[in-house]
């Protein structure tokens, strides 16, 4: 997907997907904490969440996440506001080099705009079309899922970047449903892959020559 088309697509957000987008660079900042010298690839909303991708000094694990998440929950309590400008194309690349932000240089480098739009939230400050919520309160229930490996622009041969995913919802309880969802799918799914196995033992012992008669 090209930078044009994926920034148009944020143009065009849901109010849901609009509180994602702001859970993302939420997240983002959080990271930012934990890792000042975090570097910082693209973060939109997608279907049922969110995710950021990051090049970092060292891999995130499972336990990294509820440190994310309390950061996040401090920066949500914070009532920050996200504030919108517009800066001129040059004036966003001597910044992000400055910051040693490759990759959001390599994004504004590729889009055709003379200005780009920037949003910034308490201490984050991001290449960014929005939209966005009034402030950081505005985001709801929130949960980090995991972290997987994503190559820069999708391209095996670019680096390859860390990607937190999570999910938010307006309520908590819509959180928890969610997540109970999530949890009954895996279930059968777990059923499924038991009861194949349990078929594949029983005609392994099955003698060829009945096997044979069978078909």
């Amino acid at each position: 997907m090209s930078v044009v088309i994926e920034h148009e697509e944020s143009v065009n957000y849901t109010p849901l997907e609009r509180m994602r987008h702001s859970a993302a660079h939420i997240m983002a900042e959080a990271v930012q904490e934990m890792f000042p010298d975090a570097k910082f690839a693209i973060g939109p909303a997608i279907e049922d969440g969110f995710y950021y991708d990051f090049d970092l000094p060292r891999a995130l694990t499972p336990e990294d996440l509820p440190e994310i998440e309390q950061r996040m929950a401090r920066i949500i309590a914070g009532k920050y506001p996200f504030v919108r400008d517009r800066w001129p194309r040059e004036k966003a690349l001597e910044y992000f080099r400055a910051k040693n932000q490759d990759y959001k240089v390599e994004l504004i480098e590729n889009l055709p705009d003379a200005e780009v739009g920037i949003y910034q939230q308490h201490n984050f400050l991001d290449l960014c079309r929005g939209p966005h919520v009034e402030n950081t309160s505005q985001v709801g229930a929130f949960k980090l899922m995991r972290v997987a490996g994503a190559y820069w622009r999708g391209d095996e041969n670019r680096p390859m970047l860390q990607r937190v995913y999570g999910t938010a919802w307006f309520t908590q309880e819509e959180l928890d449903q969610y997540l109970w969802r999530l949890e009954e799918a895996l279930k059968r799914e777990t059923q499924t892959l038991r009861l194949e196995r349990r078929s594949t033992r029983r005609r392994a012992h099955v003698p060829a020559a009945w096997r044979n008669a069978a078909l």
